[in-house]
């Protein structure tokens, strides 16, 4: 078993104006690197921090497109050509894979600040690599997690209350996806652990969100706002910490990848497809039909119960989800369901989802 974790773990308001305390052990000269969104809201009070630590913070670019073997390089030549000790990634997911996957290629620190939290890509030791176009490549295994995470709470909780809910479907899916997996490889230690964090941070969120939320508007981050990015990124992260050979016998994200391979899709959150896949991963599961409607009011109250066509696909185009389940089943060998079963849920998971909606 292998263990992936930071060294250094930050969460609470205003942690962005101390972030240089926490950093300066891992870097003098840093190669800063985030979106344009996320630099107008963090870089300046980054800076200021950086810069009171003794701490050079004039190597910044501006992040655009996906975490790909290209981007990889680009960043690696630019870490040569300013010389810099570090990376510091600022912004949401692909912002931090990028980070991450060019630090481990070069073998230097990666310090990440997430401006968002939509995944838990702040903490896992994995780069989820696309191509130019923003079709999945692979998960990429990287040797480490990063040294520091830099999570202001305030900052998070500030942003489009969209990325919080596809935050917190994405987190459920750790709950989810963990169950299964558990039949299959009893007595894990390493299984129950990641489980039990995923079960604590289903709950943490399922209490804190819209307090959270609410609480954000009179501009009050305290408890609710760092269970809730404490849920999406250390516990969700650290439930994603333990890498082992036991088999990967779920369907949400392996549906989430491949469905990123097709353009009609790229509109919607990492979080907002898994969150199909998991109500998909119940039917093939064959869980009752109280557990699937139940699912599916509880991600209305996220804003995140989707049908096909909202996510890009077309339910009544059979080619079209057979070359996806198709694609599924060649990628991750562990998805057990054949490409017939596959696609049958899908279309009923569709079903389902208009149904409840229209009762709720």
């Amino acid at each position: 078993m292998i263990i992936k974790t930071p060294k250094i773990y930050i969460s609470e308001k205003d942690a962005i104006q101390r972030a240089g305390k926490y950093i300066k052990g891992y870097t003098k000269k840093p190669l800063i690197i985030g979106s344009e969104k996320a630099l107008d809201v963090a870089y300046p009070e980054l800076k200021k921090s950086l810069e009171e630590n003794g701490i050079d913070a004039s190597n910044v670019d501006t992040f655009t497109g996906y975490p790909s073997e290209n981007k990889f390089s680009f960043y690696s030549e630019l870490v040569l050509k300013y010389n810099a000790d570090a990376i510091i990634g600022v912004g949401g997911g692909r912002v931090l894979d990028t980070a991450k996957a060019t630090a481990d290629l070069l073998d230097i620190p990666v310090i990440t600040v997430p401006t968002i939290a939509a995944t838990c890509a702040a903490w896992a030791g994995l780069t989820i690599q696309y191509d130019d176009e923003g079709s999945f490549v692979q998960a990429r295994p990287l040797k480490k997690a990063p040294e520091v995470i830099i999570a202001d709470t305030k900052i998070i909780l500030s942003a489009p209350k969209r990325y919080l809910f596809a935050g917190t479907i994405d987190t459920f899916a750790k709950f989810f996806e963990i169950r299964p997996s558990l039949a299959h490889a009893k007595d894990s230690l390493n299984l129950d652990i990641a489980f039990y964090s995923a079960k604590l941070a289903y709950q943490k969120l399922e209490d804190n969100v819209f307090k959270a939320l609410e609480e954000a508007k009179n501009d009050i981050y305290e408890q609710s706002a760092k269970d809730v990015v404490d849920a999406i990124i250390y516990l969700a992260g650290f439930a994603g910490s333990f890498q082992t050979n036991t088999g990967y016998y779920s369907f949400a994200h392996p549906f989430y990848h491949i469905s990123a391979r097709f353009p009609n899709t790229r509109h919607k959150l990492h979080g907002e497809k898994v969150g199909y896949g998991i109500l998909t991963q119940l039917l093939l599961e064959k869980k009752s039909e109280n557990e699937i409607a139940e699912t599916i009011r509880n991600f209305s109250k996220y804003d995140n119960a989707f049908t096909l066509s909202d996510i890009g696909l077309n339910k009544e185009n059979k080619n079209e989800l057979k070359n996806l389940a198709s694609q599924i089943k060649e990628t991750f060998e562990h998805v057990e369901w054949s490409i017939e079963e596959i696609v049958e849920a899908l279309v009923v998971t569709d079903l389902w989802v208009a149904k409840v909606k229209g009762d709720i």
